[in-house]
């Protein structure tokens, strides 16, 4: 049974999480170009700090009710599904690996990572020592998000809707949480969704969604800083607001 804290909890994560990104993005959209580099960590740590704060406060609430942890997904079981995503997992990572030297070497490939990722532009880190902060936002990302949808939001929805409309309704919560990258942000993210919900499903626990979300987010960064010029850097185009 919900109680009043769950209901505001999901207010805070339907709302609170996607409008703080859209307001950062707008921030970052509107400064001018000399102050990008600066604002830029603040707006991640910021982004590390909020997530962070909603996993203390469902957790908090989770405990408080007497709940049990592996209702969110937090066990890790060997099971055969487990050990189909692990594998895909491995052969996806080999792959990539295996393509990664096609980024520095071929314009038409970094011209297509610029186009993906041009919405959120301005978010994505330029240079190693941006990285590592980035870095730590991906993670948190990955374990955050995956905690907040998968696990809270999903067991609220499954309480409310009938399945496979509540795992489809997450997914596409978690879409339009993502609704600073635009519309075809919105669509990619509730697709990317639905696949970390089926992961969550085959396996029975959040831990390999976790590490799958970091790894995109994590790789998503390394390209960017391998594809878009330097904030400092001579020539570097405008981006629009």
């Amino acid at each position: 049974m919900l109680t009043l804290a769950d209901k505001v909890l999901v207010l805070l994560i339907v709302l609170g999480l996607p409008l703080r990104a859209w307001y950062g993005m707008r921030r970052l959209n509107c400064a001018p170009a000399g102050e990008v580099e600066a604002l830029r960590p603040r707006l991640w740590a910021r982004a590390i700090l909020s997530q962070w704060v909603l996993v203390a406060l469902v957790a908090a609430t989770w405990l408080a009710n007497h709940r049990s942890v592996l209702t969110l997904g937090l066990a890790l079981k060997p099971t055969g599904g487990l050990a189909g995503v692990l594998v895909g997992l491995v052969s996806i990572v080999i792959l990539v690996l295996r393509t990664r030297g096609a980024v520095d070497t071929d314009e038409s490939v970094r011209e297509r990572i610029r186009q993906r990722l041009s919405p959120v532009e301005r978010l994505m880190p330029r240079r190693a020592s941006d990285f590592r902060l980035f870095a730590a936002l991906a993670c948190t990302a990955g374990l955050c998000e995956e905690f907040l949808f998968r696990g809270y939001l999903a067991w609220v929805a499954g309480l409310l809707l009938p399945f496979p409309v509540a795992p489809a309704v997450q997914a596409l919560v978690f879409g339009f949480c993502h609704a600073y990258q635009g519309w075809r942000g919105i669509v990619l993210t509730s697709f990317a969704g639905a696949f970390l919900t089926a992961v969550v499903l085959v396996t029975g626990s959040l831990w390999p969604s976790i590490v799958i979300h970091a790894l995109m987010d994590l790789h998503a960064g390394d390209l960017a800083r391998r594809v878009f010029p330097r904030d400092d850097a001579p020539g570097a185009p405008p981006v629009p607001a």
